[in-house]
């Protein structure tokens, strides 16, 4: 179980199942409120490269507890964002700065999110439950990003529909994409160590802590490797598959190359704000 450590005070990040069961919803949430009024160590969105063996990996890590992490889909008229230049300018819009960017998942031809689309706690794309089918977000196990209120979660797909209405009312945001990479830091069995099926890949992660790192491969990488750099480099626990090919991450020199995008994840700050 993925633990967020915040000074002495723990509390479990997946999942809330088992905090249910051992505290009365009543006690639980006040658990909760009492863990997150804790003070808050100062930290700051970090934008790290890395290269691994022969590839090269951008990163960003956020804090949930410290950092504004969100998701965005669609304009105030309802026409899809659909690359970093108008995410960009829809926030600055807004007083705000993007700190890092990267597409947030497997989309359909008309840009609509494949499974499970939350933004600003409003549902806007139900779970698909679907295992067999092709494609890489039917590999099993999938799951859901999810942001709560100052935490993240990954959680498995069979699992998030199990516990829907304790979930629908954790997530402000959330997306679903697939396969899980890794789930409390085993990598997905079938994952093969020696594919040569290697093409450009971004995934989301969470470490033991809780917080979250966007990273995307910049040159091709089998999902064996990248799972692997994601526990061994980056310390996570759990892994979330985003896309393949077209994924892009801003800031880097390819970030407004290539297709439009479904949703896309973005750390976020007030403008002006350090």
């Amino acid at each position: 179980m993925a633990l967020l450590q915040h000074e002495t005070c723990f509390m479990p990040l997946f999942p809330l199942t088992a905090l249910r069961s051992l505290l009365p919803a009543a006690l639980a949430a006040a658990a909760l409120a009492l863990c997150l009024a804790a003070p808050l160590p100062a930290r700051a969105a970090e934008v790290k490269q890395y290269q691994y063996h022969q590839v090269f990996i951008s990163t960003c890590r956020a804090d949930p507890r410290t950092d504004t992490i969100r998701m965005y889909w669609k304009d105030a008229n309802g026409v899809p964002l659909a690359n970093f230049l108008r995410l960009d300018a829809h926030l600055r819009s807004q007083g705000q700065d993007m700190v890092c960017a990267t597409n947030a998942g497997i989309y359909d031809k008309q840009l609509q999110p494949l499974g499970l689309y939350v933004e600003n706690g409003v549902q806007l794309r139900k779970l698909n439950t679907r295992q067999n089918a092709y494609g890489n977000f039917y590999l099993q196990p999938n799951g859901v990003f999810v942001l709560g209120d100052r935490q993240a979660y990954i959680v498995e797909t069979s699992d998030y529909a199990a516990e829907g209405s304790l979930w629908n009312t954790v997530a402000r945001f959330a997306t679903q994409s697939g396969p899980l990479m890794l789930v409390e830091g085993k990598i997905n069995h079938r994952f093969d160590p020696d594919s040569v099926n290697m093409v450009v890949r971004n995934a989301v992660c969470l470490d033991h802590a809780g917080v979250v790192t966007l990273a995307i491969a910049r040159n091709p990488i089998s999902f064996f490797d990248f799972a692997t750099f994601l526990r061994d480099e980056l310390k996570c626990s759990d892994a979330l598959y985003l896309d393949g090919s077209i994924s892009r991450m801003y800031p880097t020199l390819e970030a407004n190359m290539g297709p439009a995008f479904g949703a896309m994840i973005a750390v976020v700050r007030t403008h002006g704000a350090k």
